[in-house]
């Protein structure tokens, strides 16, 4: 063996390989191989060439010969592993890794990979068990601690989950994500006073993060804190993070004006929004919305059609659509709405089929009862009931349907059922 000409190969096939040539890297292999054929090294070069152009049976062969010559190879048994596991076959996957481990190996990444295998399974004892062996084998490893605790959520573990993050912050302060988590989690646990001292903790060590100070807004939104919000809201337009975080941090700062009836207010920060973000389809639907409490039906009309024109959601898009028809209807202009109203309802119909989305039920209901066509109307009704009857909504429906067609005992008995169903409802 010219032991030079062998370096040389293998010096051209790595060098190939970082460029991501790998057809190339394995012929460089191949060729080194031919200058030493019992070389470990040159076998773990071309399966890892193989295994880049995919050709996986190819490079398990390639992974055995190495074995053949260090039969306990830890390196060897995880790469073949690894080859399984890009295969889908997550049986051999699993039989090579714990090969590999009973080899010596104890890497982060055999754990992980075995965690994901396990969590993919559904089988969270196992996929915890190795987690938490990979985050033993690299402790500083932020990316391991958040995927354990999301696998804690994923669960309802919500206790085990705030340990773990608090665990986190003792080992990795600047992990940006667990101010984010905690805030999250407390959130979820209504208790928004830790969530607001958690969003605070990580605006104090990230003071240039739009979305975290964009957390703590929304926390005092949340929590009726009008005043402290629109001046945290003032502080975030000086220091620059509100311009980085517009759609939302508008979109909450207009919710404190909602709350207070300040209409006017509220639109004027979301139109100044919309103008810096181009159109919008979270804030077209808000303008939309409020333009529509306001009775400002041309409005309405115009930003309907612009929320459609950005081909938003199915939710937004039959939300614009029956806003818009609504609109003409009580502008006066009866004909045009009725036809307006007869063209959304075969929109509508497709809709329900396609996306089974309940508000197009109840826009296709609505519909039905302009146009005077109660019996349709109470149909879509009962099928809401059948499907949703833990719900008042049908009830309240056909209480407008019975009253709107004169039907007032009928009307009466549907609205005894609905506040039967939810003392709350106000008919």
């Amino acid at each position: 063996m010219n032991n030079e000409i062998f370096n040389d190969y293998i010096s051209q096939g790595e060098s190939l390989m970082a460029a991501h040539n790998y057809e190339a890297a394995k012929e460089a292999f191949q060729k080194a191989l031919k200058e030493d054929n019992r070389s470990f090294e040159a076998y773990m070069h071309l399966g890892n060439a193989l295994a880049s152009l995919e050709k996986y049976d190819d490079a398990i062969t390639a992974f055995k010969n190495a074995l053949l010559i260090d039969e306990n190879s830890k390196e060897a048994l995880f790469s073949i592993g690894n080859v399984y596991f890009l295969m889908n076959n997550m049986l051999k996957a699993v039989e090579y890794f714990l090969k590999a481990e009973s080899a010596g190996m104890t890497d982060a990444i055999l754990y992980h990979m075995l965690s994901g295998i396990f969590m993919n399974a559904d089988d969270t004892v196992q996929a915890m068990r190795y987690l938490n062996k990979a985050i033993a084998a690299a402790p500083l490893n932020g990316e391991l601690r958040l995927y354990k605790i999301q696998l804690q959520l994923s669960e309802g573990n919500f206790a085990a989950a705030l340990e773990e993050l608090d665990e986190m912050q003792k080992i990795l302060p600047d992990a940006f994500a667990l101010y984010s988590l905690k805030t999250e989690i407390y959130s979820g646990m209504n208790d928004y006073e830790k969530a607001l001292q958690a969003a605070e903790e990580g605006c104090a060590r990230f003071p240039k993060d739009a979305n975290l100070a964009l957390n703590k807004l929304a926390l005092l939104v949340n929590m009726a804190e009008d005043e402290k919000a629109v001046q945290f809201a003032e502080e975030m337009k000086e220091n620059g993070l509100y311009e980085q975080a517009m759609k939302n941090a508008s979109m909450q700062e207009s919710a404190v004006y909602i709350r207070k009836g300040d209409t006017d207010k509220a639109k004027e920060i979301l139109l100044s929004a919309l103008e810096k973000t181009g159109d919008d389809a979270d804030l077209l639907y808000v303008l939309v919305d409020l333009f529509s409490v306001t009775e400002q039906h041309e409005k309405v009309i115009e930003y309907s059609d612009r929320l459609i024109a950005v081909k938003p959601s199915a939710f937004h898009d039959v939300t614009a659509r029956f806003f818009r028809s609504n609109s003409i209807d009580k502008m006066g202009k009866t004909e045009e709405a009725k036809e307006e109203y007869r063209k959304l309802t075969k929109y509508l119909r497709r809709v329900t089929v396609e996306y089974n989305l309940y508000e197009a039920y109840i826009y296709r209901l609505l519909c039905h009862t302009r146009l005077g066509e109660y019996d349709k109307a109470l149909e879509l009704a009962d099928y809401l009931e059948a499907r949703y009857p833990e719900r008042a909504d049908s009830h309240t429906f056909r209480y407008f349907i019975y009253t709107e067609s004169g039907e007032k005992e009928k009307a009466r008995a549907e609205k005894a059922k609905a506040a039967e169903i939810n003392p709350n409802v106000r008919l």
